[in-house]
């Protein structure tokens, strides 16, 4: 009986795209399941009940979690094809502290590098290209991370550089000036059909970043500046949420909040219906009339709901930037 492989996972996600690379090196089929994030299906509440996020390996009808954890699980079930660890345990230690330190350190400063400006964004920048330039001196002179093949550390690490050039963009700066090595070993996966067929196009994973730079909390700053209020901006960390946003949005605890005079108001469409409430006065947002009012609302709603729905959902549920912890 053949095994039944299922991937629940997010087109953009750099861990998921880990899952198929792993897939894709040990020759496996499996049934591709997209998820909208900001809808989970009942599947994904019922396969990832702790976290309930993507990705999640399905196979014979058990679930497994977390990317570097299904690698590992893909790695034992058909060690028969294409290893990732290696044999010696000691040698396997090292892999996986390799590849817990891409997810500890780069994902969280990736994330700055795109969704900061100034100063924060410069200590993002300098701090993330000085652990690519530390997994370039481990890299040394080898082909790959795994020696003379592609091993686990690669497949943690080479999904990441899809990622590379929205960096490059929004901090305005050369991954290859200051790390040829590196590059060099990303050009060299990249030949490899399982690694190629797995990733996503850079320039569209730019693509969708660029527009969650624009829709991330645009409603509500967008609806101050139409009434010309001034407002205190405090940016939040998603991975390490403040004490401020966990006691002001404890139902949902994320952005964006409003608060005025102390008292918060949560989810953005309500919050610029609160704003243009209490200051009516100024640059009314919705029509007087009732009907046309309803008529508003509805297509605001049908905008959260459908129109963005597949790309807000990764960040907003899988917390990016320093966010979807890393899985």
């Amino acid at each position: 009986m053949a095994d039944e492989i299922i991937l629940l996972d997010f087109w953009p996600s750099m861990f998921g795209m880990r899952v198929r690379l792993a897939l894709a090196e040990k020759g496996l089929k499996y049934e591709y399941r997209q998820e909208d994030l900001r809808n989970k299906s009942p599947l994904l509440l019922e396969m990832n009940p702790v976290h309930k996020k993507i990705p999640v390996l399905i196979h014979n009808g058990k679930p497994i979690c977390e990317s570097l954890i299904i690698v590992q699980y893909i790695d034992e079930v058909w060690k028969d094809k294409s290893p990732l660890l290696p044999s010696d345990p000691y040698q396997r230690a090292q892999a996986r502290f390799w590849a817990d330190y891409v997810d500890k350190k780069l994902y969280e400063l990736g994330g700055k590098i795109w969704s900061t400006k100034g100063e924060e964004q410069e200590t993002g920048k300098k701090e993330f290209i000085e652990c690519l330039k530390l997994l370039e001196g481990e890299l040394g002179e080898k082909p790959y991370f795994g020696g003379e093949k592609i091993g686990f550390v690669d497949v943690a690490l080479v999904t990441f550089s899809c990622w590379f050039y929205a960096y490059e963009t929004f901090g305005n700066f050369s991954i290859e000036a200051e790390c040829p090595k590196l590059v060099a070993w990303t050009k060299r996966c990249m030949e490899k059909e399982s690694v190629s067929s797995s990733l996503e196009d850079p320039h569209k994973v730019h693509g969708f970043i660029m527009g969650m730079r624009k829709r991330f909390g645009i409603e509500v700053r967008l609806a101050l500046a139409e009434k010309g209020l001034k407002y205190e901006y405090k940016e939040e960390d998603l991975r390490n949420k403040s004490p401020l946003l966990l006691e002001m949005n404890p139902v949902h605890k994320k952005i964006p909040v409003l608060i005025h005079n102390g008292k918060p108001i949560c989810e953005s469409l309500i919050i610029v219906q609160y704003i243009d409430e209490v200051w009516h006065d100024k640059s009314p947002l919705l029509p007087s009339d009732p009907y046309q009012r309803a008529q508003a609302r509805f297509w605001a709603d049908y905008v959260d709901k459908k129109g963005f729905v597949q790309n807000a959902g990764f960040f907003f549920t899988h917390s990016l930037p320093k966010a979807p912890s890393s899985s």
